[in-house]
């Protein structure tokens, strides 16, 4: 018998392979295409918005360490009177803007609900003041406001108007900025609410003829409630907008007279940027976002007892 010597061979198994499902891959790829607005989020907005929030309780001026107080700078806030008044001047210019800018809004989204030749370009005049830098405009308003030079006292003297100090009183100084304001948003606004004209079935207006109502009785009964969606939605643009004034307030009043025009905005860079109060500024923005949240949720729970969604 032959003795056979047997070599023993190692047994090499095959790897394993990583295998990504096709669901694993859309969510890498998915993942992927996120990342860098995730990334720029947390950096530029969710991490200063937090260390906003932390300052909110110091005595900071940017430079030097901060200095635990708690809530004293909120209790400060609520005894400054300036502040107080920042907020009702707020308020008022919210509640003229709002109003005015609505109004002014609709009225030329019908106007511009139109297939008329050139109707094009008469839009893209509307948007022109929306895209113009706020600074640019505001210096041009102050001039146009001037009280002996000014394009507007001077068409009021052609209709045996007296010249006004549109700036210089404190009763028509946020008037005038109101003005402005809705100058310069209602084509931007008036866009949008074409957007929802045009989007109104022609068959409720065909309807509404045949039943004989005029045309008043189709605005009010046909497009208001048709076009309420989109009047909300903007409705709220435009307060949350109103409630962060500040270019036109500093460019053309400085807040003044008699701290006739100052608003929140403005109110925390002078705290944060002229005093370097920055932790009495962050308790400044917070409340501030605070009343546009309030604010905010209340609208959208008012919103069934008038929006027809239908």
């Amino acid at each position: 018998m032959t003795a056979m010597s047997a070599t023993s061979e190692p047994i090499v198994r095959p790897r394993r392979r990583f295998r990504v499902s096709m669901r694993q891959h859309e969510a890498l790829a998915a993942l992927g295409f996120l990342l860098p607005g995730l990334v720029m989020f947390l950096a530029f907005t969710l991490g200063p918005a937090l260390f906003s929030f932390a300052v909110g309780f110091t005595r900071w001026d940017g430079l030097s360490s901060p200095v635990w107080t708690g809530i004293d700078n909120y209790i400060r806030l609520a005894q400054d009177p300036l502040f107080l008044k920042s907020i009702v001047n707020t308020a008022w210019f919210t509640l003229l803007f709002v109003v005015m800018c609505m109004a002014s809004s609709i009225l030329v989204a019908m106007l511009l609900n139109s297939r008329a030749r050139g109707i094009g370009f008469a839009r893209f005049l509307w948007l022109l003041p929306f895209v113009t830098d706020m600074i640019s405009v505001s210096m041009v308003w102050t001039w146009l406001y001037h009280f002996r030079f000014g394009v507007v006292n001077y068409l009021l003297g052609l209709v045996g108007i007296p010249p006004q100090a549109w700036l210089g009183s404190p009763e028509l100084a946020m008037f005038a900025l109101v003005v402005l304001s809705v100058w310069r948003w209602t084509g931007y606004y008036a866009l949008i609410l074409l957007s929802g004209l045009q989007s109104v079935p022609p068959d409720l207006y065909e309807a509404a003829k045949i039943d004989g109502a005029t045309r008043w009785d189709r605005f009010i009964n046909v497009t208001l409630p048709m076009l309420s969606p989109t009047i909300f939605f903007v409705a709220m643009m435009a307060m949350m907008s109103s409630f962060q004034v500040f270019e036109q307030m500093w460019v053309m009043t400085k807040g003044g007279p008699n701290d006739a025009t100052i608003s929140v905005a403005m109110f925390l860079y002078i705290q944060g940027f002229q005093f370097l109060n920055m932790g009495y500024a962050s308790a400044v923005a917070w409340v501030l976002f605070f009343i546009i949240f309030v604010l905010t949720i209340i609208n959208w729970n008012a919103r069934r007892r008038w929006v027809f969604e239908g």
